[in-house]
């Protein structure tokens, strides 16, 4: 390898040796034979039993789900599906067992974000790292958040290819931004994703500003093609856990009611969404 690049690479490598010594050292019960008790996980295991006694009996899982509620879809409890594409997940990760996963992921996502803003790669370790290893972020990975875990790691890699993007480096924004919606939005976590936008929106119109000021239409126009671009395609590949899920989301509590109840009471309504009591009763 020439000497110069091996210079310019070796920050890179001690960084993903330092993420990876720390993320092993952080879950090394696992090593040990432990197992994480996450309550949702085992919830969710309990829910959707039938459906792998059923795929043991006839090969496949069911479209239906009898024992939730009155009857739900099985693809929002367990679904299997093939994808053309490689598990990037798996790959970024190094295939990391969990828990050990979740905080090298994030490591490395919000390593990349520090590089887009040329900061210096000691920063961005130091940055990744606290990161990574935030409070909440054990504590959600303890309880069986796996999806939300994963949609935190990967919002600074999304917001790193938009930085990419907004400074001009078109096909590496456009390549990063790409990924990092498509792993935020496969992430299945609305809420999260949801959060992420507030911050594109806020740190865009900063950029856009300062495009205004300085007439730079053409870039703007660039950029923005190149962002939302990325963001179709995203969901595009997404649409089949996108689509269902709005498609079943009128059926519930949370497409609205045709009722409402006060007291002994039983009136007729016609409401969209959750009511604002129901919504904000455990935030």
């Amino acid at each position: 390898m020439d000497s110069g690049l091996f210079k310019k690479l070796l920050p890179h490598l001690i960084a993903i040796i330092v993420f990876l010594t720390l993320s092993v050292f952080f879950c090394k019960p696992i090593l040990d034979g432990n197992v994480l008790k996450q309550s949702d996980i085992i919830g969710w295991k309990s829910m959707a039993q039938n459906s792998f006694e059923y795929r043991a009996k006839h090969g496949h899982l069911p479209l239906w789900n009898p024992n939730l509620f009155s009857g739900m879809p099985n693809y929002q409890v367990a679904m299997e599906g093939k994808s053309v594409l490689p598990d990037f997940t798996k790959i970024l990760s190094l295939w990391l067992p969990k828990p050990m996963n979740f905080f090298f992921l994030a490591c490395i996502c919000f390593y990349v974000l520090c590089l887009s803003f040329r900061l210096k790669p000691v920063v961005g370790i130091l940055g990744s790292i606290g990161f990574a290893f935030a409070t909440y972020n054990p504590i959600i990975i303890g309880v069986g958040h796996e999806s939300k875990m994963m949609a935190i790691a990967f919002m600074p890699l999304l917001m790193a290819g938009i930085i990419l993007t907004f400074e001009k480096r078109y096909w590496l924004g456009l390549s990063v931004t790409t990924l990092g919606a498509y792993l935020e939005i496969a992430a299945n976590h609305p809420q999260i994703n949801y959060y992420f936008l507030l911050i594109a929106v806020a740190v865009s119109m900063a950029y856009i500003i300062s495009w205004i000021r300085d007439k730079e239409w053409k870039h703007m126009l660039i950029a923005g093609s190149i962002v939302v671009g990325a963001a179709a395609i995203a969901v595009a590949s997404t649409a089949v856990t996108l689509l269902t899920t709005y498609e079943y989301t009128k059926a519930t509590t949370r497409g609205g009611k045709d009722v409402s109840i006060e007291g002994d009471v039983v009136k007729k309504a016609k409401t969209s969404g959750l009511d604002t009591s129901y919504a904000f009763q455990y935030s």
